[in-house]
C-alpha cells in the first residue's frame, strides 16, 4: 500500500482531541483496496491545518502562527511528533508497553507548551501569559505533544480506541458507549465486510 500526498489537509474524521487529530492527518483513502494518504506533506498544509485547528490551541496562538511562517525543520518536527503519537497510541490500544523512543519524542516536545502569567501594573492590572519558547511554531508543537499526556493519564486512556474497521487506521475517543468506529462510513464498510464473509461462510455457498 502506497503514501500518496494529498491536496487538503482534511482528514475523515473530525472533532477528536488536538493529539489524534495530527494523528490522523494519515489515513486510507478507499478503503482495504484503497491507498495511504499523508495530509501534511508540505508546510503549506500544516499551516492549514493548524488554521483549522485554531480553537483547539491556546486563545493567543492561531493569530501568531499565520504571521509566522511554519519552516520546514518545523514541518519535520510534527510530522515527528505524529510518528511517535500513532506508534504509542498503537500500543496503548494494544494494552502494550509503548516503545521508549516515542514516549522521549512526545516528552521532548511537551516541554515547548510549558508558559506562566505575569501581573504588569494598570487599573485593572494587566495580566500576561509568557512563554519558555518564543516561536509560536514551537509552541503549537508542545500543546499538541502535552494533550497526547493528558489523553493517556487514566481518566482518558481507556476510551482511546483504533478503528476497528477494515482498511481504517484512524483512532478516536469512544464519546459514547454505542460508538464503534471512528465513523458512520466505517461502521457501513464494517457491515459490509461481516455480510460479505457470512455469505462466503454459509452452507451451499462454499
Amino acid at each position: 500500500m502506497t503514501r500518496q500526498p494529498h491536496p487538503s489537509p482534511t482528514a475523515p474524521v473530525s472533532g477528536e482531541p488536538l493529539a489524534l487529530e495530527l494523528v490522523n492527518t494519515t489515513y486510507i483513502d478507499g478503503g482495504l483496496r484503497g491507498h495511504r494518504v499523508d495530509a501534511l506533506t508540505t508546510t503549506d498544509q500544516l499551516t492549514a491545518w493548524a488554521g483549522e485547528h485554531a480553537g483547539q490551541f491556546s486563545d493567543e496562538l492561531p493569530a501568531v502562527l499565520v504571521e509566522r511562517a511554519c519552516t520546514p525543520r518545523t514541518h519535520e518536527q510534527f510530522l515527528s511528533l505524529r510518528e511517535a503519537l500513532r506508534s504509542c497510541l498503537q500500543s496503548v490500544v494494544e494494552h502494550a508497553v509503548p516503545n521508549g523512543d516515542s514516549l522521549a519524542v512526545i516528552n521532548g516536545f511537551s516541554r515547548y507548551s510549558g508558559s506562566r502569567l505575569e501581573i504588569s501594573p494598570g487599573n485593572p492590572v494587566v495580566v500576561t501569559r509568557r512563554w519558555q519558547v518564543d516561536d509560536p511554531w514551537l509552541i503549537a508543537l508542545g500543546e499538541v505533544a502535552s494533550d497526547a499526556c493528558r489523553l493517556l493519564m487514566p481518566d482518558l486512556i481507556g476510551q482511546v480506541r483504533a478503528c476497528p474497521a477494515p482498511g481504517c487506521i484512524l483512532f478516536f475517543v469512544k464519546s459514547h458507549p454505542r460508538r464503534e468506529w471512528c465513523s458512520p462510513v466505517c461502521g457501513n464498510r464494517a457491515r459490509v465486510a461481516r455480510h460479505a464473509r457470512a455469505g462466503r461462510t454459509a452452507p451451499g455457498t462454499a
